[in-house]
């Protein structure tokens, strides 16, 4: 994907094309959106994994070791009953801490429960579908006027409810006076990549650095526990901060 730089017939501006030749790789980026979710997942289960098998345990039932990720009391007693029961007391405390019915109105989105759903929508049911255009265009270089001594503001028009696809005009830089040659032009174009969840739909890189964060912070609570509240200021558990708030 590239924007070029074309002089107008007129020459008196330069419009800024699309150039998608093989089209916008949408396929490609959902299988890496759900590379990189099923990623962040297993991560859970793998210190599910180590819980269940501390110090040379041995589950009764290791093929139920999975992390738990529960919606209400009853899920969470299911899961107790399925493997949790059989681990340490404290390590049973900080998978309870995690799971979304513990913290999240009803009705509400946790970062756990909607990665949870992504990745099984793209393990069982299809692969994730994300949408892009474009966001915004970088712009870079330079040109020169017929006549040297010209007094000119450039001014740049984009085209407003224009899909990125090869050959279509994106905007116009006008220059405001003839030009007579265009020199090096660096056009870089901003692709806003985006996935719908629940009829919300999302930005998908805020959204991924979002749930790196806080699967960094959910494993290190998993790990280590809570901090005692006279510790640290951030010990206490907090509502994450994803999707619209639940209906009143």
């Amino acid at each position: 994907m590239s924007v070029d730089a074309v002089l107008r017939e007129d020459r008196q501006g330069i419009d800024l094309v699309a150039r998608v030749p093989r089209g916008i790789p949408k396929h490609e980026w959902s299988l890496d959106l759900g590379d990189a979710l099923h990623n962040l997942r297993s991560a859970f289960d793998a210190v599910a994994w180590g819980m269940a098998h501390f110090n040379d345990a041995h589950p009764t039932r290791p093929k139920r070791v999975a992390f738990p990720i529960c919606g209400d009391e009853k899920q969470w007693d299911e899961a107790v009953k399925a493997w949790v029961g059989e681990i340490h007391p404290e390590f049973q405390e900080r998978l309870r801490t995690m799971q979304p019915f513990t913290y999240v109105p009803a009705g509400g989105v946790s970062v756990l429960s909607m990665l949870h759903d992504l990745d099984i929508q793209d393990k069982r049911r299809d692969i994730l579908t994300v949408s892009a255009d474009l966001h915004g265009i970088n712009l870079g270089g330079s040109f020169e006027y017929e006549n040297h001594d010209t007094q000119a503001a450039p001014r740049v028009d984009m085209c407003s409810d224009v899909k990125f696809r090869d050959g279509v005009v994106l905007g116009t830089i006008h220059a405001g006076a003839p030009i007579r040659m265009l020199g090096q032009m660096i056009l870089r174009p901003h692709m806003m990549v985006q996935l719908t969840y629940r009829e919300t739909t999302h930005d998908v890189m805020p959204m991924l650095q979002q749930f790196v964060v806080e699967t960094r912070r959910y494993l290190d609570i998993l790990m280590h526990g809570l901090d005692a509240p006279d510790e640290s200021d951030e010990a206490e558990w907090s509502p994450m901060d994803v999707g619209p708030p639940p209906p009143a």
